[in-house]
């Protein structure tokens, strides 16, 4: 008997191994062997990550789901979306760095969860808009999205769009650096309420390494089945893409910082009027 435990109003999210689908498809051809192998090396890298995250603190759960993960808070308190952020962008970057993109979204809404020995079961609003959410994001790295934002969580969006860990979508400004979100078939969020996660923030690394790392996607393969992709390719030109928009915003933001410019500018969002 399925016993579901219940959540209201929390803070939802989803991990998934970017573009492992196709991946998958692609190793089939020689064999379960490779994709088992990839796949147990992955999940090796991301559990002793996620045990972390999970023993640190009890009011956030990660659980292993299909080929990714499940997390979720046991209430509504807004420190735990806080948290959450900036375990996403340390986990998205420290697997950058074993060349495993990661694709997150997080959402806030109703979730219930069962999950016995024998498997996970989830269900609920909540989680349903949050698959919906993920599936679109065609990039590495994620978003958060609160459809019902009203300026509760102010504070909080604020303070970590100061501290970099989530950045605006700008698409026009007076440099050259800009990024509009490539959602899949067009599908696009409000703006107002959308928010994207800076693994960059917690990378730090050179756009010559961090562009050879996106390339670097599933390039031990076999005859680079996957790497030829044009689809794995798009997202490879979309997450450079991405993570050069965040590398200027970093580094334009420190140049006023130190120059005492203005010490209190909210890193994340382009000011037309000072770029």
């Amino acid at each position: 008997m399925i016993i579901m435990k219940s959540y209201t109003n929390v803070f939802i999210g989803i991990v998934d191994i970017l573009g492992y689908t196709e991946t998958e498809l692609r190793l089939d051809r020689l064999g379960k062997g490779p994709a088992e192998a990839l796949l147990t090396s992955i999940f090796a890298f991301l559990d002793r990550w996620t045990k972390n995250f999970h023993d640190r603190y009890n009011s956030i759960t990660w659980i292993r789901y299909g080929d990714g993960y499940i997390f979720y808070s046991l209430d509504e308190n807004i420190d735990h979306l806080s948290r959450m952020i900036k375990h996403c962008c340390m986990l998205i970057s420290m697997a950058l760095n074993q060349s495993y993109p990661l694709r997150i979204a997080i959402i806030q809404g109703d979730i219930k969860v069962d999950n016995p020995p024998g498997g996970t079961t989830v269900s609920g609003t909540g989680w349903g808009e949050l698959r919906k959410l993920e599936n679109a994001l065609d990039w590495m790295g994620g978003l958060l999205y609160l459809p019902n934002y009203d300026g509760t969580h102010q504070s909080t969006v604020q303070t970590l769009i100061q501290t970099t860990f989530l950045v605006k979508q700008q698409n026009t400004s007076r440099s050259n650096q800009h990024f509009k979100a490539p959602f899949k078939e067009g599908k696009e969020t409000d703006k107002d309420k959308t928010w994207f996660l800076n693994w960059y923030k917690c990378l730090h690394e050179p756009k010559g390494k961090v562009d050879q790392q996106i390339k670097n996607w599933w390039a031990n393969l076999p005859g680079n089945l996957v790497i030829k992709c044009e689809e794995v390719q798009k997202k490879q030109t979309n997450s450079i893409d991405f993570a050069d928009y965040c590398r200027f915003l970093y580094e334009a933001a420190n140049l006023m910082y130190h120059s005492g410019i203005d010490t209190k500018i909210k890193i994340g969002e382009i000011d037309n009027t000072c770029v």
